[in-house]
C-alpha cells in the first residue's frame, strides 16, 4: 500500500503481547480514513471478520487467529470456507497468527505498510502454554505453512522461542514429531 494512504507518518507503539483489540487499534490508527470497523459481516452469512479496511479500492478483511484456529479441525474448516467467500467477493484476506507480534516487519509482510512499529514483546511462544504439540493435524499443517511464509527474521525468532520452550518443558510437550525438524 502506498504510504500516501496513511493519514500521517508516525511511530505506533504496542505494549505487551499483541491481542485482537491491539491489532485493531493499530490498524485503525494507521488507516483511519479507510477503516470499515470491527466485527464486519461476511456477505450473506452470520459470520463476521474481526476487522476490515478499504484502501486503493480493495477491501482487506483481517482475522486475528488465536490458538483455537490451530487446535480445532472444524474451526479450520470454517476458516477455509470463510476465506473462500471473502475471496469470491474480491476481498484480500489476512489471517494474523497469535504466535507473532505486530512490528514493522509483520506490518510490511501482511499489510504492505511501511510504518515504524515499536513492539515490546518478542515473536513466538513466550508466555503461552499452547504450543504446536497441542495443535490438530490440520493446525500443524497450517502452522508450518504460515511459519515458512514469514520473513526470515520473524521465522527465526519463532523457532528460537520453540527451542527455549523445548529446553524448558521437553520436546514432546512443545512439538509434535512432524515438526521436530524445525529445531
Amino acid at each position: 500500500m502506498d504510504e500516501s494512504t496513511l493519514s500521517e507518518r508516525r511511530i505506533i507503539r504496542i505494549d505487551g503481547y499483541l491481542t485482537e483489540s491491539k491489532l485493531s487499534k493499530a490498524l485503525q490508527d494507521l488507516l483511519p480514513d479507510h477503516w470499515l470497523g470491527e466485527q464486519v459481516p461476511l456477505a450473506n452469512t452470520r459470520q463476521r471478520w474481526d476487522m476490515a479496511f478499504k484502501a486503493e479500492g480493495k477491501i482487506t478483511v483481517v482475522e486475528y487467529d488465536g490458538d483455537e484456529h490451530y487446535r480445532h479441525s472444524m474451526k479450520i474448516k470454517a476458516d477455509r470456507a470463510k476465506d473462500e467467500v471473502a475471496r469470491s467477493q474480491g476481498w484480500q484476506v489476512v489471517r494474523f497468527p497469535y504466535w507473532i507480534q505486530l512490528d514493522t516487519a509483520t506490518l510490511a509482510h501482511f499489510f504492505s505498510l511501511d510504518v515504524k512499529i515499536e513492539q515490546s514483546f518478542p515473536h513466538g511462544f513466550i508466555t503461552t502454554k499452547l504450543f504446536p504439540a497441542s495443535f490438530c493435524e490440520l493446525g500443524i499443517e497450517r502452522f508450518r505453512a504460515e511459519l515458512q511464509s514469514l520473513p526470515t527474521e520473524i521465522r527465526e525468532a519463532v523457532i528460537a522461542s520453540l527451542r527455549e520452550r523445548v529446553a524448558e518443558h521437553g520436546i514432546e510437550y512443545v512439538l509434535p514429531g512432524s515438526l521436530t525438524d524445525l529445531i
